[in-house]
């Protein structure tokens, strides 16, 4: 079979005009305003500007309150994000019969995209002209490389009690498996939260002597950041324009409130670690300000 190999160029664009083949112009304009807007409302929500964002950047954070962060950062996210992206490729299904027949096929393919940086595959051929990749180099080991250089043993990652908002941050994605819509609404939120906290987590870390020229802080961030080779505006970019071939009217209050509410709920996870951060430092000053009485 002869194929046309200018058409195998840039496979995003491929998919994004495959999908907007799918449905109406209007749907999909339609579409894109609800996301505007709702993008827009997230781009002005607290989390933005939240106050743990110069508390990381600070370089503050002893060992121990870093070690705690990224154990309940682990359960909240990191965990279950491909779990949350695998499921989504499964409920494309659910596009169709109301989408021409193959319509599913489209986002699953530009789904994949997230899910080949995810999964340890690199944009580039091996040393025999095939898919170039290793599983050791899958986001989730990745940051179980970061735990084990913060010195966090097997057992230690094991015992770990995470927070009530860590949990109920998992079961409120989890909890969205059966609706095509709502993970890839949540996993846009989740991309822009990694966005926000991945810069200030990358420097926390770096204060304490770990290489984030490598592993999971290099691949995390936007691909507008020299520093990096990341590319979550570009998987959040897909998942929204999932949303467009996906959605409808009747899904935009729905869309919105859940949208918002898992936002809320990055908020109360990055309250309860600065809430961590500064028992930390109020501790540490207070024992500075024992010794000094002490000593004169």
């Amino acid at each position: 079979m002869n194929i046309d190999k200018s058409l195998l160029n840039n496979p995003r664009l491929q998919a994004l005009n495959i999908m907007k083949g799918t449905v109406p112009k209007s749907a999909w304009e339609r579409n894109e305003i609800f996301t505007k807007n709702l993008r827009k409302k997230l781009s002005q929500h607290a989390i933005n500007n939240h106050p743990a964002i110069n508390a990381l950047n600070s370089q503050k954070i002893n060992k121990e309150t870093l070690q705690k962060i990224h154990l309940d950062y682990r359960h909240a996210i990191v965990k279950v994000f491909t779990d949350a992206l695998t499921m989504a490729m499964t409920q494309t299904r659910q596009l169709e019969p109301r989408l021409p027949a193959g319509a599913k096929l489209a986002p699953r393919f530009l789904l994949t995209l997230n899910a080949l940086d995810e999964f340890g595959f690199r944009p580039e051929l091996d040393s025999s002209n095939y898919y170039s990749g290793n599983p050791a180099f899958a986001h989730y080991p990745l940051y179980e490389d970061v735990l084990k250089a913060l010195g966090l043993s097997k057992s230690a990652i094991e015992q770990f009690t995470p927070s009530d908002i860590a949990r109920k941050l998992l079961h409120f994605l989890e909890a969205s498996f059966s609706d095509y819509t709502s993970i890839i609404t949540l996993l846009a939120v989740a991309e822009l939260q990694v966005i926000i906290f991945s810069p200030p987590l990358r420097k926390a870390t770096e204060f304490h002597s770990l290489d984030v020229n490598s592993g999971y802080y290099f691949v995390h961030g936007t691909s507008t950041d020299h520093d990096t080779a990341a590319a979550d505006d570009d998987h959040e970019e897909d998942l929204w324009n999932a949303l467009h071939q996906a959605c409808t009217e009747t899904d935009y209050n729905r869309l919105e409130a859940t949208a918002l509410e898992y936002m809320n709920l990055w908020n109360e996870f990055w309250n309860e670690q600065l809430s961590r951060i500064n028992s930390k430092v109020a501790y540490n000053n207070t024992n500075s300000t024992n010794e000094t009485a002490a000593l004169a």
